[in-house]
């Protein structure tokens, strides 16, 4: 079916493209945007499904055998070995309110390895991007693993269980550790953003354990993170992140120490 994953990946990030223009157009609606609930702290709206649909249609039309696991319209397979990932909006709750931190998040597994990650945020026009063994991209500029920093200086992001959803205890033992020791910590509502901008340095690290994330929320960002040379574990070690209810996404020379903080407090 594929005869080239560079097709693959120019197509996953058109559609990103598409998705993102259409996010764009409805956050100029700011706190005008019907929504629904569908559980605690978990909110959709018509742009939601609205974008996951262009999604879908884009890559569909090019490789109409590949498989889909959406946020929205949930696994549609096949025999393909390929299923693209996708979370259209990513940080809804903060594209409801009007708050300018949301995403396009797409990837892609071949059998159960993570090969593609595409985290777009349209209202900045920045897409970071990565396949795999091919390094990582801001939009055409490819990137470096940035310098460690001392965990006095890191500025670390995280996601947090509210309403409910997750593990309170444990997001805020873990909370009480780090805090006295790092820079500062952040949870700004888009897991597939903030992974992704460790890549940049714009965060150190990202971790989570507390908050419960689904596969589309991390998929993307994994690839863009350990293409920029970060390690990306559960808070056990372990690699395979079908395997996974926690993550850490760290450089390699500050993983261990940041492991080591988090893990105790499990």
């Amino acid at each position: 079916m594929l005869d080239s994953s560079n097709d693959l990946l120019e197509t996953v990030k058109q559609a990103a493209y598409e998705a993102g223009a259409l996010l764009r157009e409805g956050y100029s609606l700011k706190g005008r945007i019907a929504f629904e609930q569908k559980g605690a702290s978990d909110f959709v709206s018509y742009y939601d499904t609205a974008a996951e649909n262009i999604i879908i249609d884009c890559i569909n039309s090019a490789f109409p055998d590949i498989a889909f696991l959406g946020e929205e319209s949930g696994l549609t397979p096949t025999d393909s070995d390929y299923t693209v990932i996708i979370d259209p909006l990513d940080g809804t709750s903060n594209f409801l309110h009007g708050v300018p931190h949301f995403s396009v998040s797409i990837a892609i597994t071949k059998g159960d390895e993570l090969i593609i990650g595409v985290v777009y945020q349209p209202l900045l026009d920045e897409m970071l991007w990565a396949s795999l063994g091919t390094g990582v991209f801001l939009n055409d500029t490819p990137l470096t693993t940035p310098e460690p920093r001392p965990l006095n200086e890191m500025l670390i992001s995280t996601c947090l269980p509210y309403h409910a959803k997750g593990d309170c205890t444990t997001a805020l033992d873990q909370l009480a550790a780090l805090m006295p020791q790092v820079a500062g910590i952040r949870s700004p509502g888009s897991a597939a953003l903030e992974i992704a901008y460790t890549s940049l340095g714009r965060f150190d690290a990202f971790w989570s354990q507390g908050a419960k994330l689904d596969f589309w929320d991390i998929a993307a960002g994994i690839v863009i993170a350990r293409e920029a040379g970060y390690t990306v574990t559960d808070l056990t070690g372990e690699p395979n992140p079908s395997q996974w209810n926690s993550l850490l996404a760290a450089h390699p020379e500050k993983h261990g120490q940041l492991l080591a903080c988090l893990a105790s407090c499990g």
